[in-house]
């Protein structure tokens, strides 16, 4: 797939993270590429370069940027597990929810002239890291798809 001009993937990110922000459930406030060391704690981070999964003949196109959330908790027991893992299982399904048309109605607005029409949750909550301290990184890989009108 052609690679999307750089910007493209700043503003995405910066939109992505606003918008995470306004979820009601989170814990903390999600940060940009970097996590808090106190859990909990959120990041949002972007996977690989946003690319163009389909190009039209007037220019327009479909993106696809992938990224994934991050959830730091603090403990070695089983609840705190739990805890990471049904708290990005609900992001995810508060991102994928859907109206009565099937049109999703909790992807953030980018621009006028590009629309998310997509999200998809590429793996279920896992964990990412474990440090001996006890502090335990969780992750979801998510990828939003959009259509950019020329």
């Amino acid at each position: 797939m052609p690679r999307i001009y750089e910007a493209d993937e700043v503003i995405i990110a910066k939109i992505m993270r606003d918008h995470l922000n306004s979820w009601p459930k989170k814990p903390a406030v999600f940060m940009l590429e970097d996590i808090d060391k106190d859990a909990p704690s959120l990041m949002i981070q972007q996977l690989a370069s946003a690319e163009k999964k389909r190009v039209y003949v007037n220019g327009s196109y479909v993106g696809v940027w992938n990224f994934a959330v991050y959830m730091r908790v603090d403990g070695e027991d089983t609840a705190s597990k739990l805890d990471a893992i049904a708290c990005l299982s609900e992001l995810c399904d508060w991102l994928s929810e859907k109206d009565s048309n099937g049109k999703f109605i909790n992807l953030p607005a980018i621009s006028d002239k590009k629309t998310p029409t997509n999200i998809e949750i590429s793996s279920s909550p896992s964990i990412a890291a474990n440090y001996e301290n006890g502090v335990k990184d969780y992750q979801v890989l998510l990828s939003l798809e959009y259509y950019s009108r020329r």
